[in-house]
């Protein structure tokens, strides 16, 4: 009779333990849900957890059908970033950045050349970004049930003891760089033909459609302010847990009124943020990845029920991003830019392929602009060698080129020589031959 017992009230714990888990879970979800939205809501992807190692460039291979990246990303406000297979640094900052924001050079490009960690500067130089302010509810007596990636949060609620907390988070500092999609787009396509046996392996089988996730855009924060407010005023002190020895900034009513000054209150205010100070340093020695629930707090008045705290990150983390998708197709070959946010939001019914000649034709058009825009920088030196020895010889293309420049100055000139070159590119048969053989004559030249 007893084993029964303790068998039937073993089950009751389990399934009992099952339900809250899953309850907490889906507070949790709900609640990084309504973090990602605030993202959402000024047009940009939400990255969760926040991390500062993605950047424009960045190249994620996804291989969930677009009808289920949508219903994740409605039921979860995000989509995980796990899988990523390579990173271009972009060639387009440069010229995307040259009449406005000094973007570096060679030796120090972005983001390199805006990081200066630990410094008040850092990031000062790039563009500015702003974001809405996240409202939210918790019961800090609940564990911290709050899925926010923000430190602060549990830390003010500890301080605040109070029964319930409403709380405002408010995303500052907020910086943002980034790369037109052309020449990144170029950029990818330069790396997919140098590892189109790795493509291959993705390519479409039946239903089955692989994509290659872009990032163009990123943006930052360096700072969050987090401010927290009681719902209700409590006069006495409030135990609901672990006690910690925390003074309020506010004095209490009996204190002399002479003595209340902004010293006095700037010297609780320091002597508060010491005590916060070693008391993360105990946790972090302990190894403790979370803050005891239901603090010991004695509430005063009306004032003391709130309170605002500053989070600063050492560098800049990553909230969010925008990029575009390519669909892999036959033979590893890319398909044509499409938004994410119009892909993930389901504006975009399906990335795919209709003819297999026309991304083939499309890709090597592609590499024709890859050697007219590297014939444009040639020495003149190279300019006059290669219409010496032209790679491809075409006897009905080389006839025009005489025809066009009978004097021969494509040997003097040095803007003749480079179009005399492009003419051959443009009226060539563009096999791949062809092609590889200029590619072959044009590298290394920068």
């Amino acid at each position: 009779m007893k084993l029964r017992l303790v068998i039937a009230a073993s089950l009751i714990l389990m399934v009992w333990t099952g339900c809250a888990t899953q309850l907490r879970n889906r507070e949790l979800e709900q609640v990084a849900k309504d973090w990602s939205m605030v993202i959402r809501a000024s047009q940009v992807i939400p990255v969760y957890p926040l991390t500062e190692d993605l950047q424009p460039g960045d190249i994620f291979l996804v291989q969930l059908p677009i009808d289920r990246q949508h219903e994740i990303y409605t039921q979860r406000g995000f989509l995980p970033l796990d899988n990523m297979i390579h990173r271009i640094n972009p060639t387009g900052y440069k010229r995307f950045y040259e009449k406005s924001f000094d973007a570096g050079d060679s030796d120090k490009p972005l983001p390199k050349h805006w990081l200066t960690p630990g410094k008040p500067e850092a990031w000062s130089e790039a563009p500015y970004a702003s974001f809405p302010t996240y409202s939210f509810s918790v019961r800090s007596g609940g564990g911290f049930n709050l899925a926010l990636p923000v430190q602060g949060v549990p830390v003010g609620l500890s301080l605040m003891g109070g029964d319930a907390e409403q709380g405002t988070v408010t995303i500052a500092d907020a910086h943002t760089y980034g790369v037109d999609t052309v020449s990144l787009r170029r950029d990818v396509l330069v790396w997919a033909r140098d590892n189109r046996t790795f493509l291959r392996n993705f390519a479409p089988e039946g239903d089955k459609q692989n994509y290659l996730r872009i990032v163009s855009r990123v943006y930052l924060t360096g700072r969050l302010n987090i401010s927290l407010q009681s719902s209700r005023s409590l006069g006495a002190a409030v135990s609901g847990g672990a006690p910690k020895p925390v003074d309020l900034v506010v004095p209490s009513p009996g204190s002399d009124p002479q003595e209340v000054t902004l010293k006095s209150y700037e010297k609780n205010v320091e002597a508060l943020n010491k005590m916060l100070e070693e008391g993360l340093k105990k946790i972090k020695l302990a190894d403790v990845d979370r803050f005891l629930p239901g603090a010991t707090v004695k509430v005063v008045s009306a004032s003391a029920g709130s309170i605002s705290l500053l989070e600063t990150f050492n560098r800049p983390v990553v909230i969010g991003y925008l990029g575009f998708d390519m669909a892999i197709g036959p033979g590893g070959v890319l398909g044509p830019p499409i938004p994410t946010h119009a892909v993930l939001e389901k504006q975009v019914v399906q990335l795919t392929y209709l003819r297999t000649g026309e991304f083939v034709e499309e890709e090597r058009q592609n590499r024709v602009e890859q050697i007219l825009d590297t014939i444009d920088k040639l020495s003149p030196e190279r300019a006059f060698e290669l219409n010496k020895q032209v790679p491809v010889r075409n006897e009905e293309v080389e006839e025009i080129v005489a025809l066009r420049d009978p004097e021969g100055k494509r040997l003097a000139d040095v803007r003749v020589a480079k179009e005399m070159l492009k003419m051959r590119i443009i009226l060539g048969k563009r096999s791949d031959v062809e092609l590889n053989a200029w590619e072959k004559a044009l590298k290394g030249v920068e």
